[in-house]
Formats: C-alpha cells, structure tokens, sequence
C-alpha cells in the first residue's frame, strides 16, 4: 500500500491571486459564452443563470470565488 502520508507532502498549494482569477473567469466566459467576465459577473447578480443547469455555467460559476 502507498504510503500516502509522504504523497501528500510533495503536494505544492499556489494560491491565486483576485488578479489571477478574474483572468480565468474571463478566458473561461469568452471561451464558452463569448462574453467577458465582468459581462459574466453582472449576469450572474442580476440572476439571468438562475435556473439554467447548463454543466459548462456550472464550472464557470465555480471560479466566481476566485474573482471577489
């Protein structure tokens, strides 16, 4: 069994920083919904993606947290 333990430690964590973010919200909403990020963002507050449960909305919907 491999020993998991020594595994983990080699793990590096980066974090990114908002700067980071917001360029991976915007290179993920141009890429699939041709729009920018802060054009992204705004929909997302005005709630136009409310009730989609379109999988693609969903990944770029998990790098808001990266942005603000």
């Amino acid at each position: 069994m491999p020993d998991t333990q020594h595994s983990c430690a080699e793990v590096e964590v980066v974090e990114a920083t908002r700067e980071e973010g917001r360029d991976m919200l915007d290179r993920a909403t141009r890429e699939v919904l041709n729009i920018s990020g802060d054009d992204f963002l705004a929909r997302w507050d005005a709630g136009e993606y409310q009730n989609s449960d379109d999988p693609a909305l969903t990944r770029i919907a998990m790098l808001i947290p990266f942005t603000r």
